[in-house]
């Protein structure tokens, strides 16, 4: 019996390659049995299968990863992303305060211009895990503020950004 599931499995193995095509599928009695639980897909050593299509040694190592379709469609479908609606939404949230910051600092620069990139990245669990300030041309007065507005404002859709990082791009005047 433990032949037979042996010899099922690696010529369900071969069909689903694509091989087997020169080699007949092994049957209870051609099957070896050397008393050694069955073998899984993830058991299957490239090896092997190379002996099974008629003793031919493989000329290329095996490929770990499908070639590209050729028009048919994809059974998992590229994964929407979500986090940058909830980094513009963020943002949108939280520009009024950082507008205040950059208020304050005009009134003694009158040509005062720049930008702040602040990070904010997110844990696996979808948890706000840090802050901190990647880029700055403005002052770091107004930028600290910036970070300060940026942490304390609300991320309730974190989770939809878990393990990535929402980059907020700040730039004052406001580009028209």
């Amino acid at each position: 019996m433990r032949s037979l599931a042996v010899s099922s499995t690696l010529f369900l193995l071969l069909v689903a390659c694509g091989g087997g095509g020169s080699a007949a599928p092994l049957t209870p009695d051609t099957a070896k049995d050397s008393g050694a639980a069955p073998e899984s897909f993830a058991d299957v050593n490239p090896a092997d299968l190379a002996e099974l299509d008629a003793g031919a040694a493989p000329t290329k190592p095996p490929e770990t990863t499908p070639p590209p379709s050729s028009g048919t469609i994809s059974s998992t479908p590229d994964a929407k992303d979500d986090c940058t609606p909830v980094g513009v939404e963020f943002e949108k949230l939280a520009r009024p305060k950082m507008k205040e910051c950059y208020a304050t600092a005009k009134k003694k620069d009158a040509d005062l211009k720049g930008t702040v990139r602040i990070s904010i990245d997110i844990d696996t669990l979808g948890k706000v895990k840090g802050y901190k300030i990647v880029e700055k041309t403005l002052p770091d007065p107004v930028a600290q503020c910036m970070l300060k507005v940026v942490k304390a404002a609300p991320l309730p859709e974190a989770a939809k950004c878990a393990g990535k990082s929402i980059t907020i791009p700040i730039t004052f005047p406001t580009p028209r």
